[in-house]
């Protein structure tokens, strides 16, 4: 199959990857694509400029969206999403007619929840965050375009080159938060499978997946495990709630499991481990 990679980074560079070590033809867009590595074909495009996009090949059958905003705010992420996803939907209707699947890489904060909640696709969407109703935006938007699409709701992607926790650990910066605080995590590598394994699904792909591992874990017991494989001291405890709080809810990826997906990194622990020990790379 010939598949097209919009907005062409970590991710989606090792989804490609993957799609390739199957055999297939694989083309990325992004502004810098002498970045992507072989055998992907690189275009150079600059999603959000003012010059035209190039033709999409007309035989493309698969196409994935994984955006990035330029800058944090509402402006930004309409501009990377909502906008970037509206120019998509067209070009894809007028240039690829033999599209099985457009799959959007979204986020868990779309989701509602809270107070230690199970969430799952039936739980009403609830973004807390005025970013967040961009991304519920560009949901519906692709959902509603009368084209193949699948929404994945990535929970908080970690892996190679995503060392947050990792950092506040190692520099003394982390705390043990005030109170009970889910987290729910995915790994890079199984978010890149996941995307191959949608669009491996054909016609019985559905319209959203969650997209976690099966380890929903408070944010104390991520911080006292690194903290032991780094043989660090376990982080103090805060003294008081945190200004901007997560959603402290538990994600349930028993959907996707149901299709016959296996997590490579079925919870925190075999990742991070794998992480520390530099099993894979960020790519550029």
């Amino acid at each position: 199959m010939k598949i097209l990679l919009i907005s062409c980074g970590d991710v989606a560079t090792e989804a490609g990857l993957r799609f390739a070590a199957l055999g297939h033809e694989v083309t990325g867009w992004r502004r810098n694509s002498s970045k992507l590595p072989a055998p992907l074909h690189g275009q150079d495009v600059d999603l959000q400029g003012d010059e035209p996009w190039p033709r999409i090949d007309p035989e493309t059958r698969i196409a994935v969206l994984t955006p990035v905003p330029a800058s944090r705010d509402v402006p930004g992420y309409e501009r990377a999403y909502l906008q970037v996803a509206g120019k998509l939907v067209a070009a894809l209707k007028e240039q690829a007619p033999q599209l099985e699947r457009l799959i959007y890489v979204s986020s868990s904060a779309v989701s509602g929840g809270d107070h230690g909640d199970w969430v799952d696709e039936s739980t009403p969407s609830e973004p807390n965050r005025e970013t967040s109703v961009v991304l519920a935006r560009t949901e519906q938007a692709l959902l509603d375009s009368g084209l193949p699409v699948t929404v994945l709701r990535a929970s908080g992607i970690y892996g190679p080159g995503r060392n947050h926790l990792i950092t506040q650990v190692r520099n003394g910066t982390a705390r043990l938060p005030f109170g009970s605080h889910w987290t729910n995590r995915i790994h890079r590598d199984d978010l890149a499978r996941a995307i191959v394994h949608v669009a491996e699904l054909g016609d019985l792909a559905e319209q959203l997946y969650l997209v976690t591992d099966n380890e929903p874990a408070q944010l104390e017991d991520i911080f006292t495990f690194l903290a032991g494989e780094l043989d660090l001291p376990i982080p103090p405890a805060a003294a008081e709630p945190a200004a901007r709080r997560a959603a402290d809810r538990r994600i349930d990826n028993s959907k996707l499991l149901s299709t016959g997906f296996t997590l490579a990194f079925p919870g925190y622990r075999e990742g991070y481990r794998s992480v520390l020990a530099g099993e894979s790379s960020r790519h550029p």
